[in-house]
């Protein structure tokens, strides 16, 4: 079926242009005519089937014919769930802008920031609006009072227990005591209860989000983990001197449920699989790398604690309740896409899958698809997407396997053939000269999907038209990686 004929593209240039690429899903049976105005020039057409030669720094990547390549990414406010069809539409609220689902982009390592706290445990009663995560805790007025940092608020029977750092008095105040009427910064308050200051103790919390964050100590509710990326416990605070963060499958590590270093049968071995690391903790830069992926775990808990079996006080940073859960409930905060249109921002809203997200970042970049990949040359062949810019030296993007976990970061490291060049052997005019106000006629050009038509004129006396018929066509089939 037709789907669109007459004029398809007209252009007068002086030099190299694109004069018409056919979509991706169409073919064209095309007649030009090229026309002069006056003074009479020379002109040139061929026809090509891409775009775009780039050449690549490796000749490792993997590139399919077909498959879609993107550097355009979006960053949502709320993360993604898993499971979207590539190729599905993007609809902005505006009704017009849309775009294409790529692939989701599994950041290359998310960093929890760790530190050492001494923590305690405060039982509240006679709990009244808000006590939250990272507020502080007081008690006293003016210049005489008691705080704490709160690192962990939840629930337990009637009571709420608030998980607190150390106190910082005040002027005359005090040490929190039974029966202390505590007011937090959110605008709550709780009193502690008969017996409900529990022992004071050393333990890792843990901020998701910078080093300054809000830190979490994760008794109550374990932090997640997802087994498809690699995490970077960045140990770099002065706080983890001297402390050695490690993973194990058993509770406690080394030390056991029991917490007693030795050969006491519940003693589990530090989990290496896709452990890397960098500098000693507590200095600039330290971190402890696990590459999730490739520690072969599935869904369940990964138990943390300090390796420092050579003392027995160490075991404390331990036990049942210091563990990491590991989801395979994966969510993803950024996309590529691809065939954009529209206007896309930093604070579009967009739906997707049915639901609503908002955008917080916009990498407007570029996208097309691979018509061709030389390995020997490192060579990439590209038909670029409509409305997408060209690629250009030291752009980057991933490389198209059949399982995107597996894919890699391609850069180019120069534009072979750019979308207006055209090799020699691609010319069928070269160099014909349009006589002044005559008219050249070329008949039975046919266009597959993604090829290209560039004309060129010695000077901008000559126009060229091409006239002709667009049907669809399923020859080039578009995929993506899984």
């Amino acid at each position: 079926m037709a789907v669109k004929s007459g004029i398809l593209a007209n252009s007068k240039p002086n030099g190299s242009a694109l004069l018409y690429r056919a979509p991706i899903d169409s073919s064209v049976s095309a007649v030009i005519n090229v026309s002069n105005d006056g003074t009479g020039a020379a002109h040139s057409i061929g026809l090509k089937n891409y775009d775009q030669r780039l050449a690549l720094n490796a000749n490792t990547y993997e590139f399919r014919p077909g498959y879609v390549v993107s550097n355009y990414l979006l960053s949502t406010t709320t993360p993604i769930p898993a499971g979207a069809t590539p190729g599905s539409q993007l609809l902005a609220v505006d009704g017009t802008s849309t775009a294409k689902f790529n692939r989701y982009v599994i950041p290359e390592t998310t960093t929890i920031f760790v530190k050492d706290v001494l923590l305690k445990r405060l039982t509240l009663g006679s709990v009244s609006g808000v006590i939250g995560l990272g507020d502080t805790l007081t008690k006293g007025s003016g210049g005489d009072t008691t705080t704490a940092l709160v690192f962990e608020v939840f629930v337990s029977g009637s009571d709420t227990i608030a998980v607190v750092g150390p106190e910082t008095v005040n002027g005359s105040g005090t040490a929190f005591a039974d029966g202390d009427i505590l007011t937090a910064t959110s605008g709550g308050n709780g009193t502690i209860g008969s017996g409900g200051i529990g022992t004071a103790g050393q333990d890792f919390v843990f901020s998701t989000t910078t080093a300054g964050g809000v830190y979490n100590s994760h008794f109550n509710d374990a932090l997640t983990v997802l087994l498809d990326r690699t995490y970077r416990f960045d140990v770099s605070d002065s706080s983890m001197t001297n402390r050695l963060f490690q993973v194990s499958q058993t509770a406690n590590g080394e030390f056991g449920p029991d917490g007693d270093f030795g050969a006491t049968g519940d003693n589990g071995t530090e989990l290496t699989a896709g452990k890397t690391t960098s500098g000693t903790a507590g200095s600039s830069g330290a971190y402890v790398q696990i590459d999730m992926a490739a520690t072969g775990q599935a869904p369940g808990s990964l138990y943390y604690y300090d390796g420092g079996t050579g003392d027995i006080a160490n075991a404390a940073y331990g036990g049942t309740d210091r563990f990491l859960t590991m989801s395979n409930t994966f969510t993803y905060d950024q996309i590529s896409v691809y065939d954009v249109s529209g206007t896309w921002t930093a604070t579009t809203t967009f739906t997707f899958n049915s639901l609503a997200y908002t955008v917080n970042v916009q990498t407007a970049g570029k996208y097309g698809y691979v018509r061709n990949w030389d390995s020997a040359s490192q060579t990439l062949d590209v038909i670029l997407g409509e409305g997408s810019a060209a690629f250009a030296g030291s752009d980057t993007f991933e490389d198209t396997p059949l399982v995107s976990a597996s894919s890699n970061t391609a850069t180019v490291s120069s534009v072979t053939t750019d979308a207006t060049a055209i090799a020699d052997d691609q010319y069928f005019i070269n160099g014909k000269t349009v006589s002044a106000n005559s008219t050249e006629r070329y008949t039975s050009i046919v266009l597959g999907p993604g090829d290209s038509i560039i004309v060129n004129s010695a000077s901008q006396n000559n126009s060229f038209i091409l006239n002709g018929f667009q049907e669809n066509s399923d020859e080039f089939t578009v995929n993506h990686s899984a």
